[in-house]
């Protein structure tokens, strides 16, 4: 190789050796911008603090679910021991019990309130007198005993105007005695209706204000029947003496 062939070599090389030179400065990165500080998140706000929570004691909770469940245990063992039968008679007594003076202590209570009204009404005011007729004065307002027959033919009217038929009685003289009037004692028999026989016996106590009922017998033979079979008894108290 003569020399201009190798000078020509050396001029060769420095063309080919540009674009590599190119190519790495176009590879080199520019110049980095200023650093950006980190972002920081926004402090929270702080928030109220918890009252604090007082320590459950365990020791007693325990003590008291093995006592519970003692005396359960106990009971159940009671139970088992005397009987079913036993515990309900146990049972029923104590309700009765429960009812009884669930009842009867009010009541106490309203029966001494009425006892003390009735002592308040039977003592009387300081400086009055009894008000009352006087016994001399009621004997003296009934009928004589001669009127004793009008007496008689008064009740039969009144049973007539009531549709009460009276075909036979029962007339007894009865004296004074022990401080009561004498009277005269008079039973009939009748047939009628209920309402008749009342009706009756409400006319002539209106009437013959002397005149007492002193006993009164109803019998019905059939249930359909509307009428009664009764036995009256009437005591008209008059004055022995005229």
């Amino acid at each position: 190789m003569s020399a201009a062939e190798l000078e020509s070599e050396g001029a060769a090389a420095p063309a080919a050796a540009s674009p590599v030179t190119r190519a790495v400065e176009v590879a080199v990165p520019a110049k980095s911008a200023a650093p950006v500080a980190p972002v920081l998140p926004a402090a929270s706000q702080p928030q109220a603090a918890s009252p604090p929570v007082a320590p459950l004691n365990r020791s007693a909770v325990d003590v008291l679910l093995v006592s519970g469940n003692r005396a359960l245990a106990e009971v159940v063992y009671q139970v088992r021991r005397i009987g079913a039968a036993t515990v309900a008679g146990i049972t029923a007594v104590v309700l009765a019990a429960t009812v009884f003076f669930a009842n009867n202590l009010p009541q106490g209570g309203v029966v001494a309130a009425l006892k003390s009204q009735l002592a308040h009404l039977a003592a009387p005011a300081a400086g009055t007198k009894a008000i009352g007729p006087a016994p001399g004065a009621v004997l003296s307002a009934l009928p004589p005993r001669e009127e004793g027959p009008e007496i008689v033919a008064k009740i039969v009217e009144e049973a007539r105007a009531s549709g009460v038929e009276l075909p036979r009685g029962q007339y007894e003289y009865v004296p004074a005695r022990d401080g009561v009037a004498a009277s005269y004692r008079m039973t009939f028999p009748v047939h009628a209706t209920y309402p008749q026989l009342r009706e009756f016996m409400d006319r002539t106590l209106v009437a013959l204000p002397a005149v007492a009922v002193e006993g009164m017998r109803i019998e019905r033979k059939t249930v359909g029947d509307e009428g009664v079979d009764a036995e009256l008894k009437f005591s008209a108290f008059v004055r022995s003496e005229p």
